[in-house]
């Protein structure tokens, strides 16, 4: 077979297949693709903007309280001291990141801070009523954010 008789023979073939990707595309209603879901991080946005509103605490703030009342449950219950350094470890930060952190936590009267009794250098953490009243609501407004619709 020479070269023009193979062009010659697989000219229809590929006549065929430029009519068939021209008809997908234009029998193709743009309603027939669904959009991608959000991402992760633009879900994790709007939960972070949700709990500013309804709570005033930033996302960050909630997952401080979120350890301490799992710290509290894990123990069954009632004021448990959590060191800062368990709670650096846990959230990844510096120490002086999460002493701002816990600083302000602290002047909402949700956390109290205390040093260790036995030793002075540890500082230790532990929920107020009203931080645990608060975590409680963060974490059901979490919950209703997360199950609507995404992106909603």
């Amino acid at each position: 077979m020479s070269r023009s008789e193979g062009i010659r023979s697989a000219r229809p073939a590929i006549g065929l297949v430029r009519s068939l990707v021209v008809t997908n595309m234009i029998d193709r209603e743009p309603s027939d693709t669904a959009p991608p879901p959000p991402s992760i991080l633009w879900n994790l946005g709007l939960l972070h903007g949700e709990l500013r509103a309804r709570h005033g605490l930033a996302l960050h703030d909630h997952l401080v309280l979120a350890v301490l009342a799992e710290a509290e449950a894990e123990a069954g219950g009632g004021p448990v001291p959590v060191p800062v350094a368990r709670l650096t470890a846990v959230l990844g930060e510096s120490g002086s990141r999460m002493t701002f952190l816990l600083k302000g936590l602290q002047a909402a009267g949700l956390i109290e801070r205390d040093r260790r009794a036995g030793d002075r250098r540890t500082v230790e953490v532990t929920l107020t009523d009203a931080g645990r009243a608060r975590s409680a609501a963060a974490e059901r407004t979490a919950h209703a954010r997360l199950s609507r619709r995404p992106g909603a």
